[in-house]
């Protein structure tokens, strides 16, 4: 599962390494304690066939659903499942995204208490969650685009934490990912693999990352055991 992660990059940043670009200022600021139902940037190819970053809502509307807090149930899609499910098979064949991030929140149960854990990678600051996307129409005709995160089995680094880990994509495949003409899902299903575990990091961080409110720097500081 992923739950809360991390986006803290400055805008130019975020644009360069996902090579996308948004006119959406306010949109970049720093979040150490993302959580859903809120608005975050997303990477997806826009109808000029370049990459956009937008603004969607994370935790996925189904075309289907009667109200938008539907999508509360589907902020992670299992990988093994896409096809599967009605909310994610048609978004998985036509509407992929990436979601960038810097890291994410893990807790684990100790002494009859949850211990939060930040996960992120050793050798870059920036990373890229496999995402879907849609777009919801409400019944006041509001039109609300959000995402989903995917997920995998979690690596031997994540295990202890939990069973699940988000998708992060090699940016050797986010053309691949993020191409809508690619409607070859059993190859994309190659993409959604547990990241190398040799390339990753993980830490105790302080318990005020449980509420959704506190947002700072700190909250992915090291603390000791």
């Amino acid at each position: 599962m992923c739950g809360r992660y991390t986006l803290h990059s400055s805008k130019e940043d975020i644009e360069n390494y996902f090579r996308a670009t948004s006119e959406d200022t306010g949109l970049f600021r720093p979040n150490f304690n993302i959580a859903p139902g809120t608005v975050n940037p997303v990477v997806l190819t826009g109808i000029s066939g370049k990459r956009e970053i937008g603004g969607f809502r994370w935790g996925l509307i189904p075309k289907w659903a009667d109200e938008a807090s539907t999508g509360y149930k589907m902020i992670n899609a299992r990988a093994e499942t896409l096809e599967e499910k009605k909310s994610f098979k048609g978004p998985f064949e036509r509407k992929r995204c990436i979601v960038p991030a810097n890291g994410f929140y893990e807790w684990k149960t100790e002494k009859q208490s949850k211990q939060p854990f930040y996960i992120r990678l050793l050798t870059q600051e920036l990373m890229g969650f496999a995402g879907l996307y849609e777009k919801w129409t409400s019944p006041e005709g509001e039109d609300i685009y959000s995402y989903t995160i995917i997920t995998t089995e979690a690596n031997a680094l994540v295990h202890p934490l939990h069973d699940r880990m988000p998708v992060i994509l090699k940016p050797s495949s986010y053309d691949t990912w993020l191409n809508p003409e690619n409607h070859n899902t059993e190859s994309l299903s190659e993409l959604l693999k547990p990241y190398s575990i040799t390339e990753m990091a993980t830490y105790r961080v302080t318990e005020e990352v449980n509420k959704p409110e506190n947002n700072k720097p700190e909250l992915i500081q090291p603390i000791p055991k």
